[in-house]
């Protein structure tokens, strides 16, 4: 086999107060990506669709810089023919970076027989995430990878766990961020009593995902003192349209990722009239892109062919 066709799910990271350490997938967007060995030694990338400026040098790709590392890791002079269709919007905290390179190593640990363990796969695919904001964080590529609700148990080694999220309507607004990325502005003194309470929250995370209380989880993303704060502070209107989810009966909302785009959880009697608050709160933003209506996935990255 020279050739794998794989769909690889847009995913939400931090999932309120779990910075750089929770992510879920989605069931809706994807991307494909299309990998094929050649003899040439030589890395290609092609983007089809929305482009979205996407650079497509490999030192410049996350998807590029993921499978240089596979190659460096294992020893392997290898060519490959990298296609990538574009369906998750870019620079929106959709995790579209992480979806790129996390399919690569899927992809390439296939084809070339090389049975790396799961965390070998994240700590390989994070390293595509430097191109997009200079850190290998492993949050969404954990999440595109293996599905479901992801806890980064350790950093140092890569040491990750995956839940089985409960089955809950997700809304997504999505809006463009207007710089590359804010991780940069990001302070992470927050003082002893926001500490503790950040804490608390990640514990009520993964206490309701075990419990399967979607309510609870909702009340536990709700607040986020470390990105939150920095990332809302470029969306016009957020606080009035997270305080108008919340009222029509939004378990939680949060900022997704890195931002800029927003979500809010509900159940699906409610979706619709979610989804409709925050087309009206965000639609007058010259970065807004559109509304998702989707659910939570327990599905990573799949071979379609």
């Amino acid at each position: 086999m020279n050739e794998i066709t794989l769909l690889s799910p847009a995913t939400s990271a931090n999932v309120g107060p779990g910075y750089d350490i929770f992510a879920l997938a989605l069931d809706e967007p994807h991307d494909k990506i299309i990998l094929t060995l050649n003899d040439t030694e030589k890395i290609s990338i092609e983007l089809v669709g929305d482009t979205q400026n996407i650079p497509t040098n490999i030192n410049d790709n996350t998807a590029g810089l993921a499978v240089l590392e596979l190659l460096r890791r294992n020893n392997l002079k290898q060519g490959v023919n990298i296609r990538i269709i574009k369906e998750i919007i870019s620079g929106c905290g959709m995790g579209t970076t992480g979806a790129s390179s996390a399919a690569c190593i899927y992809g390439l640990n296939k084809l070339l027989n090389l049975n790396l363990s799961d965390n070998e796969r994240i700590d390989l695919a994070r390293m595509g995430e430097v191109a997009s904001g200079g850190s290998p964080h492993a949050d969404n590529v954990a999440a595109a990878l293996l599905g479901g609700f992801i806890l980064i148990k350790s950093y140092n080694p890569i040491d990750v766990l995956k839940l089985e999220i409960p089955d809950f309507s997700f809304v997504l607004a999505v809006i463009k961020k207007s710089q590359r990325t804010t991780r940069g502005f990001i302070t992470y003194e927050i003082g002893q009593e926001k500490l503790k309470e950040q804490m608390a929250r990640c514990s009520r995370v993964i206490h309701a995902i075990h419990t399967k209380d979607i309510e609870e989880f909702g009340k536990a993303i709700n607040v986020d003192y470390i990105a939150e704060p920095v990332r809302s502070a470029a969306i016009p209107e957020y606080q009035v349209v997270k305080q108008n989810v919340l009222n029509a009966g939004a378990y939680g909302c949060n900022v997704s990722g890195g931002g800029s785009s927003v979500f809010a959880i509900c159940n699906k009697n409610n979706i619709d009239e979610i989804a409709d608050i925050m087309h009206k709160g965000f639609v007058g933003n010259p970065n807004f892109v559109r509304v998702y209506k989707t659910r939570t996935s327990n599905k990573g990255v799949k071979i379609i062919s």
